[in-house]
Formats: C-alpha cells, sequence, structure tokens
C-alpha cells in the first residue's frame, strides 16, 4: 500500500514539527549512518515515537544537555526513510544531505518547524549526486515564491498549476505542496508505522556521556 505523504499535513509526527528523510538507491541503515555525518550512529533498539520523545527527554534531564537528536528508520516501497526527534530543529540542515546523496543517491528533505514562533514556512529540498537539484518553501504567500537549485524546473510547473504562490492559507499551501512533491518523485512515507509503530532506532547527535 502506497500511503503517499499528503497525510503528513495533517498528523502530528512530533510535538515540535517533522524532519523527515527519503532516499532511493539508499538502504535504511546507510541512510542513518550517512546523517550522523562524523559519528557512527548509536543504535537504540525498537522505539514508537512517543517512547523515543521519552527516552530523549529524560537522557536530556539527566545529561543537562539537550543536543541528543535520534532517528527512527525504515522502508516503504522503494525508499528509505529517517524521521528525527529531539533537539533537531536548527541542527538537521539541509548542506549534509549533498553527502547523503553520494553515488547516485535521490534524496528528498520535509523539514516544518511547527512551534517556532516566528511560524517559518514547511520546506521541501532534492539533492541527487551529490548536486541541490531543487527546494521551496510549502507556504510561499508571505515568503520566497522563489524554487532553488539546478533544476527549479523539476516542480515549477506543477507549483503554479496548483496554485501554491497564490495560496493563502498556509495548512492548505502546505497540503499542496506535498501533493505536488509526491506526484512528481513518487514520494511515500508509511503512516502507521511512522505513527504508532516501534521502528529501529539510532542516535546520531549527543551520544557522548558529558
Amino acid at each position: 500500500m502506497n500511503d503517499g505523504i499528503g497525510w503528513i499535513a495533517r498528523d502530528e509526527i512530533a510535538r515540535i514539527g517533522y524532519c523527515i528523510t527519503l532516499a532511493r538507491g539508499l538502504e535504511p541503515e546507510e541512510l542513518v549512518r550517512r546523517l550522523a555525518t562524523d559519528l557512527a550512529p548509536l543504535p537504540l533498539g525498537h522505539y514508537t515515537g512517543y517512547d523515543l520523545n521519552t527516552y530523549l527527554e529524560q537522557r536530556e534531564v539527566e545529561r543537562r544537555r539537550d543536543d541528543s537528536i535520534a532517528l527512527r528508520y525504515g522502508a516503504g516501497g522503494d525508499l528509505a526513510f529517517a524521521v528525527a526527534d529531539g533537539y533537531w530543529p536548527g541542527e538537521m540542515n539541509t548542506g549534509v544531505l549533498r553527502g547523503v546523496s553520494k553515488d547516485g543517491a535521490h534524496v528528498f528533505r520535509l523539514y516544518y518547524e511547527s512551534q517556532n514562533p516566528k511560524l517559518p514556512p514547511p520546506d521541501f529540498s532534492y539533492f541527487h549526486d551529490g548536486h541541490y537539484m531543487c527546494g521551496f518553501d510549502m507556504y510561499m504567500n508571505t515568503w520566497s515564491h522563489e524554487i532553488t537549485g539546478s533544476r527549479p524546473d523539476l516542480v515549477s510547473a506543477a507549483v503554479r498549476a496548483a496554485g501554491i504562490p497564490d495560496e493563502t492559507r498556509r495548512d492548505m499551501a502546505h497540503a499542496k505542496s506535498l501533493a505536488v512533491v509526491e506526484e512528481q518523485f513518487n514520494l511515500t512515507l508509511p503512516k502507521e508505522q511512522v505513527l504508532h509503530g516501534a521502528l529501529p532506532a539510532a542516535l546520531i547527535n549527543g551520544q557522548t556521556s558529558t
């Protein structure tokens, strides 16, 4: 069953928003290893989203530091996925995705700091083989209307056809944008697994005990 990604706009994945990386051409374990960059991921076992959040909150209390980032990961169709939890706003930047997408991988980032008081828009970006291909704000009305990257043409016509630049309702622009990138890149994320399932988890930041 292909769940698509439209449900992301309707369901809360993490209390502060979402940071989801999808990859075509990588196994889930390799995706996590590349996202961890210089440090090897620290396996945690299997967690639901709620239990992982509880674990990270307790860990931060014990360590008196709030730098831990963990990923729950798996596969859906031909895509590997990694869903972040913990102290990731501003830390899970897209710059690392150039390296994640090396060796011909197609990597897609969906990012939304929904609890940020500055109300930034949800964001989409696509990298392939070490290059930034395209990306845009998934709420353009009061933010940038520019589609950036070396291949904005991959989504520009579909974005305009969906009326996203003129959509004044944030939630509707978000939903329309997810529908566009789902269609253009055949993206999916398994809803029940992500919302309720116990998935493999690993720390990729804040692994040290001090």
